[in-house]
């Protein structure tokens, strides 16, 4: 199969396809996958590419980032606070609406859950 291909100035085969185009070059016997893995020297030999570095984080995506982590260890916390509240501090809580705890019992109760679990610093 033919494919035809613009080439950038670097020999980067910048469009591939199966109709020609202006400025386009045929090739013939090598795949997209190929041509896409490799470039072509001022000499006309193929060479492979190296792979593309990524780009460092901008602050701004560092910062974004660290704010959703904060708001997602923030969300598991409540999450888990609220758990153990209802296993460990809501019976007491009932008991002594009923009048068969003191309220300080449930109010510690609720302390010892939330110094087990204490809120995520932000970053």
């Amino acid at each position: 199969m033919i494919l035809h291909v613009l080439f950038t100035e670097d020999g980067i085969p910048g469009w591939i396809g199966e109709a020609p185009r202006e400025g386009s070059e045929p090739v013939e016997g090598l795949t997209v996958a190929f041509l896409a893995a490799h470039r072509r020297t001022a000499r006309g030999k193929w060479v492979a590419r190296s792979p593309a570095r990524p780009e460092a984080p901008t602050p701004e995506a560092m910062a974004e980032a660290a704010e959703a982590a904060h708001a997602a260890a923030l969300a598991q916390r409540d999450e888990t606070v609220r758990l153990a509240l209802a296993a460990e501090a809501d019976p007491l809580f009932f008991r002594w609406q009923r009048g068969e705890v003191s309220q300080e019992a449930w109010l510690d109760a609720v302390a010892r859950v939330k110094a087990r679990h204490p809120k995520p610093e932000r970053p």
